[in-house]
């Protein structure tokens, strides 16, 4: 545990307001280290990835795997990651929202960008779409990397960005979903608030918005930001509080384009009741269903599994964002406008939970991107234990992860 006077220079740095004077040397200097420290661990992940989908097959040697025969070269090791929610995503980038109306569940910015890489390469879209993901993934390491630095410093900034990705569902910033898009416009946004530079944080809070719906919740953390910045006081309040406007752009203009080409502008929302979201209840209610099923399956069956971990990075999550609140792990008032952002993005799976057998299905696949819960991870870092249990904890399950999704198998 850190000592008191560690916990009060980090809550002192997490409350000091960037200076706007600041050298553009030292500027240069603390982006060049966040990509360098990015650069590594996305390195690293690359390399756990393509060893683990390597190996893959050894488990199911002698047996028929429902992900068909090993992969006989480099292409066919890559098409292993086409899986789940690939078949949706691909399509769109090909044809758009038609003829499939379950087709706007998924939000536009990610497939086209896929169809932009692909148009302007020989890529495939599937490998248009990895390219985008890993790329993203990228950004997404070197923004945490650099945004927790300012809040903290480089050390807890590169604990971050490997704790991040060591997470059990890490893979799901280097596969063809929009996760690594979404976290690196996210915390893209978040740091452009910590600078006090709001248009740049409305427009790419509205790009987030148009990766998914959650995107609006940045808009919370917008407000907050904004006007702790200028000490709550609606007196001080300027021109650029417009910038909140571009936050809803990207819902907004899906919308209007969902009208245009299926004639309802709401489709992304009733798309979600062919996933079985279909209507709101209290959280109380959503955890205790995940508890009666778990009691009543059996250990090691993989829906009592699946239920388990996401009941636990539930509830854990929230637990994390308390001590970024409160206790020895604090980030300050600096870092609470983060908060406003994560707290509702994680209660919102609880209480809009999917009506099945695992209610909090991907749950612990939206903790990626719970930026201050990592943050307090980092924290807790600095003691050498957890630096030590944490990683191989994480990373050894992430390889299981790895293994379940290329064989095919659900993962959420």
């Amino acid at each position: 545990m850190p000592e008191a006077t560690e916990v009060d220079a980090s809550a002192a740095a997490a409350d000091e307001r960037p200076d706007a004077t600041e050298p553009a040397r030292s500027v240069a200097s603390g982006w060049r280290e966040s990509a360098r420290a990015g650069l590594v661990t996305w390195a690293a992940g690359l390399l756990l990835y393509a060893v683990t989908t390597y190996v893959a097959w050894l488990p199911v040697q002698d047996l028929p795997a429902k992900a068909g025969n090993p992969p006989t070269g480099l292409g066919g090791a890559l098409d292993a990651w086409n899986r789940w929610d690939v078949a949706w995503y691909l399509p769109i980038a090909d044809t758009g929202y038609q003829p499939d109306p379950l087709r706007a569940a998924f939000f536009p910015l990610y497939p086209m960008l896929v169809r932009a890489v692909r148009t302007v390469t020989t890529l495939t879209t599937f490998h248009a779409a990895m390219l985008v993901s890993v790329l993203a993934c990228l950004a997404a390491l070197i923004l945490l990397h650099r945004l927790a630095t300012e809040l903290l410093d480089a050390e807890h900034g590169r604990r971050a960005a490997f704790y991040l990705l060591a997470f059990p569902t890490g893979l799901y910033l280097v596969a063809a979903y929009n996760e690594s898009l979404f976290l690196a416009l996210s915390v893209g946004a978040l740091y452009c608030m910590r600078r006090g530079r709001w248009w740049y944080a409305g427009l790419l809070c509205g790009l987030a918005g148009a990766t998914r719906l959650t995107g609006l919740l940045l808009g919370l953390a917008f407000g907050y930001e904004y006007l702790r910045r200028r000490d709550w006081s609606v007196r001080r309040v300027r021109w650029d509080v417009l910038a909140a406007l571009l936050v809803p752009a990207g819902v907004v203009l899906f919308a209007l384009h969902l009208h245009r080409v299926l004639g309802n502008a709401t489709a992304f929302l009733d798309a979600q009741k062919h996933w079985f979201r279909d209507g709101y209840q209290a959280p109380w209610t959503t955890y205790r269903e995940v508890v009666r099923l778990i009691s009543e399956g059996t250990m090691s069956h993989p829906d009592t599994v699946r239920n388990t971990v996401n009941l636990v990075t539930s509830v854990g999550s929230l637990v994390l964002l308390a001590l970024a609140v409160v206790g020895p792990w604090k980030l300050g008032r600096g870092g609470h406008y983060l908060i406003a952002f994560a707290l509702p993005a994680m209660l919102l799976p609880v209480v809009n939970p999917v009506h099945n057998y695992y209610p909090l299905a991907s749950v612990w696949r939206y903790f990626l991107e719970c930026v201050p819960a990592f943050l307090v991870l980092a924290r807790m870092g600095g003691s050498r234990t957890f630096d030590r249990i944490y990683p191989v904890a994480a990373i050894g399950l992430q390889g299981v992860m790895v293994v379940t999704f290329v064989q095919n198998n659900f993962v959420g």
